[in-house]
């Protein structure tokens, strides 16, 4: 997918480049009835005008290789209902056979209804073009495009409207007019002009290519044996009360058979690798086949011989009827079934070895039905939906958290951190190639997910590290690392106090600190050979603010808290901030020049009360960067926000630099691009977007994706630019 959005980006950049001082352009393809017609594409005032993005737009189309201009045609003229009626006339079509134009011509010609018949029958696509200072999206759609997609024969078309760059697609689905994006039609298949989300364009991205279009329309008897997942839906609000209902039923089995306990979770878990696994190689398999099938329009017979043997793999993650039904594990067609779930799960074993390092009879019997029953269940409610194409907020919030919330009485809500916000502070600190990078209060390992992704390979799972006191998230965060890392990620939990006690050794094992030995942060006093492991990048969000208090109540949590110096330097009275203690872990657990990024309460970095934690850090670290953010970023929990970025120098380096009067960046960050609601104890984040105030539409990136009303973008761009009148460690550190 990204290389398609590349790919149209790029052509249609090309497209403007060698069009901007030209005013006329030769068609590509035939207008009405005539090809190599010259089109005007600048008016009077020598302005972009609507036949400039028209021809934009095609070229882009066919130049990225995603439709041949064999198939598309434009002022395409068919009569409204039967042969004799008044013309319809689409700006542009598309057609599943290159013999279109040559019927097309023909019913021009002959008036012969069974052309005007073929035609309408092989018409995929229209396409509508307008540009900005002409008609509303809304009369647009009603008035040329919803009466073209009509003319179309088939149960499942397309249709585009083109709007100066601003990309709206929709589909004919059963003589329903939708959306093509599911997510953007807000009452699903009932929705009606006012829930079509008008005001949304679409990214290039989403539009499908020939191949996927026709996939979709010969894809309404379901033969799931022979799917990729590119006929998966993707997950969105849409589907909520769907994805509610088989999540139920999926709880309800594993509580009818016994098994809503560790084990049941376990077996849930594994399966839902089984899926990642599932999609992961069918994207990675399908996308060489696919790349040469967009191109094949442009083959010899030679040439396209190996294509076409090449073939599509299917995925393997799915359930017939058939095997659905069964009584007792003898029957043959759930043996069907079984046999290929578990070769899924020994291939898949070889490459998620953490997660599906346990032997099979240790987590899942194939011989015991209850075991069957749930993974079946699980099959059946979670097939038609794609985990690997979804984005992430919806994932989490409409299938991972509604799992744990059920296993766990206690509120998930309260874990999830924003993505944008993950990817703002990890762009800032900027993770690099072979670096060794901790979440100590890990969640669901989104830090970590998004500096593997962010690296773009570059960094490996057997560098990631994370700890968690709850074992239900980790289990999610090894779900989160095998769709956006190998899984492979050194990811584990200890109950009640976690990370606070227990620390990585030099041989990636958790090691539990001794207050006899470790009081006031001297934790490398130990009476072995122990070590304990330090980290290039520590990026977390603790728990924070003054509902997070630690004071102790007996004598062990003395001893524990005793153990960090702040715990004597810094506390109010009998307590302490928690974020405190995490933020002095970070320091402690970082190697030398390594650095952290960390979001604390707001108090912390500003209230008289905790100047003398303030003093230690600048004592012990470098300050580079202090955001502070917006209140309630974080719904509910009222706590202001402050991001803490600093590294670890020398201490004679350090104090060079505290002689010269370091520089900090400082920022208010006001514009987060989301606000935040709360919904049977999941937080959902929905998007808030720039809007032109010229034009009072959304405005989009290069991409054709709506831009979202955030000063992340702007900030790590000025940040870097204040990185290079820095000293020379803070540059290497935090520049590419």
């Amino acid at each position: 997918m990204d290389n398609k959005i590349i790919s149209f980006t790029t052509i249609k950049g090309e497209f403007d480049k060698k069009y901007r001082n030209q005013t006329e352009f030769d068609s590509l393809v035939p207008i009405h009835l005539t090809y190599n017609k010259k089109v005007k594409i600048k008016n009077a005032k020598g302005e972009k005008n609507e036949e400039y993005y028209r021809c934009q737009f095609i070229y882009s189309l066919i130049n990225s290789g995603m439709y041949s201009k064999d198939y598309i045609g434009e002022e395409v003229q068919f009569p409204k209902g039967n042969k004799n009626s008044s013309p319809i006339k689409f700006d542009a079509a598309i057609f599943d056979d290159k013999d279109w134009f040559e019927k097309y011509k023909n019913w021009h010609k002959n008036n012969n209804q069974s052309d005007l018949d073929w035609l309408r029958k092989h018409l995929i696509c229209v396409i509508e073009f307008k540009n900005e200072n002409s008609k509303e999206t809304e009369v647009v759609y009603n008035q040329q495009l919803k009466p073209a997609l009509k003319e179309i024969e088939a149960s499942f078309a397309i249709g585009i409207i083109y709007d100066a760059e601003r990309l709206y697609l929709f589909k004919k689905k059963n003589n329903l007019f939708l959306r093509f994006d599911e997510s953007l039609n807000l009452k699903g298949d009932d929705s009606g002009i006012k829930e079509l989300s008008l005001h949304l364009p679409d990214s290039y991205g989403k539009i499908p290519t020939f191949d996927q279009l026709k996939r979709k329309i010969n894809s309404y008897y379901i033969d799931r044996s022979r799917r990729t997942i590119d006929d998966l839906e993707i997950i969105s609000g849409i589907y909520s009360k769907q994805l509610t209902d088989g999540i139920s039923n999926i709880l309800r089995v594993i509580d009818k058979v016994g098994m809503k306990n560790t084990r049941g979770y376990e077996i849930l878990i594994q399966t839902l690798a089984l899926k990642i696994y599932d999609e992961k190689k069918n994207q990675k398999v399908n996308a060489i086949s696919n790349k040469k099938e967009y191109l094949k329009f442009y083959k010899n017979k030679e040439e396209k011989e190996p294509l076409e043997r090449l073939g599509m793999e299917s995925l393997q993650f799915f359930i017939s009827d058939s095997e659905r039904t069964f009584y007792t594990l003898a029957d043959d067609n759930v043996q069907v079934f079984i046999e290929r779930m578990k070769n899924l799960y020994k291939e898949a074993a070889r490459e998620y070895h953490y997660i599906l390092n346990r032997t099979i009879s240790e987590t899942i019997i194939w011989e015991k039905i209850e075991h069957i029953k749930i993974i079946s269940e699980i099959v059946e409610q979670l097939q038609d939906y794609s985990f690997v194409k979804s984005e992430k907020t919806d994932l989490y919030q409409l299938v991972f958290y509604k799992f744990a919330n059920e296993f766990s009485k206690t509120d998930k809500g309260q874990f999830i951190t924003p993505i944008h916000l993950i990817e703002f502070l990890v762009k800032i600190v900027n993770p690099k190639r072979s670096e060794t990078i901790i979440d100590p209060t890990s969640g669901i390992a989104d830090f970590l997910s998004v500096s593997y992704v962010n690296s773009h390979g570059e960094l490996t799972d057997d560098n990631l590290y994370g700890v968690d006191n709850d074992s239900d998230m980790i289990r999610l965060a090894q779900l989160n690392m095998l769709l956006n890392g190998d899984g492979n990620a050194k990811l584990d939990f200890k109950p009640d106090k976690g990370s606070i006690i227990w620390k990585f050794d030099d041989r990636d094992k958790l090691v539990e600190l001794n207050p006899k030995l470790h009081k006031n942060g001297n934790w490398n006093n130990w009476k072995d050979e122990t070590k304990l492991k330090e980290f290039d990048v520590v990026l977390t969000n603790p728990p924070f603010g003054e509902d997070r208090k630690y004071e102790p109540k007996n004598d062990v949590d003395r001893d524990i808290i005793e153990m960090y110096e702040l715990w004597n330097v810094a506390r109010s009275g009998n307590w302490i901030d928690l974020g405190l203690v995490f933020l002095e872990n970070a320091y402690r657990i970082l190697k030398e020049n390594g650095r952290m990024g960390i979001i604390l309460s707001n108090s912390i970095a500003s209230v008289d009360r905790w100047n003398a934690a303030r003093e230690w850090l600048l004592k012990h670290m470098r300050v580079v960067a202090l955001f502070d953010l917006p209140p309630d970023i974080f719904a509910d929990t009222g706590v202001n926000t402050t991001m803490i970025v600093a590294y670890k120098p020398e201490q004679n380096e350090l104090e060079k630099l505290q002689d010269a009067n370091y520089e900090i960046f400082v920022k208010d960050i006001k514009n987060i691009g989301y606000e935040v609601r709360t919904s049977k104890r999941v937080k959902y984040f929905n998007p808030v977007y720039k809007i032109d105030n010229k034009t009072f539409n959304i405005e989009v990136d290069e991409n054709g994706n709506p831009k979202l009303d955030e000063d992340f973008t702007d900030t790590i761009n000025d940040f870097k630019k204040w990185c290079l009148g820095q000293e020379e460690k803070l540059k290497d550190l935090f520049l590419d």
